[in-house]
């Protein structure tokens, strides 16, 4: 929800003030720590022509063959699931396999990998860009698939592979460097979509980011960006306009201005297709994958009653609506995927009027840039630009059996009041079982009263998840983001 509540945020700013006249390429494992859900037990080992192979779950607790990834349920009362898996490298570093998938003996060598691993799933990250070798290594996978699927001493029931969006293809297809790499991930996807999808108890995920970034270091081969620059830039260009203006221009400009992702919410989602929290064919979007990212189980805790439930719920909001400050991000964060974890089995945001009403943010709890950036604008008399623009308040007013929302913010530009009100639409999502998932729709803009003019290339759809509401407090997620914490305001 930060990045549409920026991007919202920032939208009206630029009208406001305007009427005041005032792949690129990564590898989605390589050299990048995984937090929040993913977390590997030994430092990252993966090189570009990487693969990762991982066996069934298992709550044994080692072989002498396997590495864990742990999925780390980080809420009080959960055990980690373990994954244990086996990895590739082309040359056999840090504990690894050595796969050369340049060798005609590549294919074999895998299968007979799978066979003494008991190995039932294949992750593949594999990719190579500016080499001699950059179709052979980027269709290596395809053809690992087609093997894997005619084999009767291997059990593969799931291919999970990185390939890349349509546009930034079209690109790659214009450029002499980058035609043997497009072409080797085309077949590669080809392959797998034909011989999984060909095979009764098999299936497969496509994988399909534009730009991944992550990790601390810049590179150029592979590209890479850092964390802290990415997140920045994900979400400048998550904003409606520069959505929109991609939408329009040619491939080749399109895909600059298309929002990167984080390298933690590729592997996220990745991980969660493994373990069947998300059962995509494909994943196309940023939005897709962040939403595959973010895909939870709800459950109770091993406790004693449910007043052990009803006592610690009450812990956690106390602390996360009065003691805040006195945390870091990262406990705030965590006790709001607790709290999210004891929500009530009965409550189903999408058909509860108890959603209605005005909720005001808590900037408090925030953990992510684009809620900090607001933050920072709030705070302080000398705060970031508060002598030009003051923040006075911003709060979300839900109304209409649940179906329409108005984000309402009270700012001041060189001292002159300007309230800018940004509709949307809400309806139960389709597919939502839980009953805590809404396609978001943007419908417009208002300044003073005056409803403003917007492309329709504006009016988007977004997932947005209520996953914890009781009578004052809700937790929020916008587009599989963040949790925003929430707490009843006076109407």
């Amino acid at each position: 929800m930060s990045s549409a509540l920026l991007s919202l945020l920032v939208t009206a700013l630029v009208v406001a003030s305007v009427i005041d006249d005032a792949e690129a390429f990564t590898s989605a494992t390589r050299n990048s720590s995984l937090h929040h859900r993913v977390q590997i037990d030994s430092r990252r080992h993966h090189n570009q022509c990487s693969s990762l192979l991982s066996s069934k779950i298992s709550d044994s607790n080692n072989t002498s063959h396997n590495k864990w990834i742990r999925r780390q349920a980080r809420h009080r009362g959960t055990q980690p699931q373990k994954i244990p898996f086996v990895a590739t490298s082309t040359s056999g570093h840090d504990g690894t396999i050595a796969l050369d998938l340049t060798s005609v003996t590549a294919t074999q060598q895998v299968l007979e990998i799978c066979k003494s691993n008991d190995i039932s799933t294949i992750v593949s990250t594999v990719g190579t860009i500016f080499t001699e070798c950059d179709y052979k290594v980027n269709a290596a996978s395809g053809h690992v698939a087609k093997a894997v699927a005619s084999s009767k001493d291997v059990h593969i029931n799931k291919f999970i592979f990185i390939g890349n969006s349509q546009r930034v293809r079209n690109v790659c297809n214009n450029i002499s460097s980058l035609q043997e790499y497009a072409r080797g991930k085309e077949e590669s996807e080809q392959l797998i979509q034909e011989e999984m999808g060909n095979s009764g108890s098999l299936n497969c995920c496509i994988v399909r980011p534009t730009f991944i970034y992550g990790g601390d270091k810049f590179g150029w081969n592979p590209p890479r960006l850092p964390a802290k620059f990415g997140e920045i830039i994900e979400a400048f260009f998550g904003l409606y306009p520069v959505q929109a203006l991609s939408e329009v221009l040619p491939d080749i400009l399109g895909v600059a201005f298309e929002a990167p992702v984080n390298v933690e919410a590729v592997a996220d989602s990745i991980v969660n297709v493994v373990v069947g929290l998300d059962n995509s064919f494909s994943l196309d979007t940023r939005e897709d994958i962040v939403m595959a990212a973010s895909r939870r189980t709800y459950g109770r805790f091993d406790v004693d009653s449910e007043e052990s439930v009803h006592t610690r719920r009450e812990e956690l909001k106390l602390c996360l609506s009065k003691h805040a400050k006195e945390f870091t991000p990262e406990q705030n964060f965590a006790m709001l995927e607790e709290l999210e974890m004891l929500k009530p089995v009965s409550t189903r945001p999408t058909s509860d009027r108890n959603l209605n009403g005005r909720w005001e943010f808590c900037f408090d709890v925030e953990p992510d840039v684009g809620t900090g950036f607001i933050k920072d604008l709030f705070e302080g008399e000398d705060g970031f630009m508060r002598r030009i623009l003051d923040f006075q308040g911003v709060h979300m007013e839900i109304g209409n059996e649940q179906s329409t929302i108005q984000l309402v913010v009270s700012v001041a530009i060189f001292q002159k009041p300007i309230t800018v009100i940004l509709h949307t639409s809400l309806v139960p999502a389709p597919t939502n079982p839980e009953g805590t998932m809404f396609l978001e729709k943007f419908e417009g803009i208002e300044v003073n009263g005056l409803r403003l003019w917007y492309p329709n290339a504006w009016k988007k759809s977004r997932y947005l998840e209520f996953s914890y509401l009781d009578d004052a407090f809700a937790v929020a997620r916008g587009s599989g983001g963040e949790p925003h914490f929430l707490l009843r305001g006076s109407s």
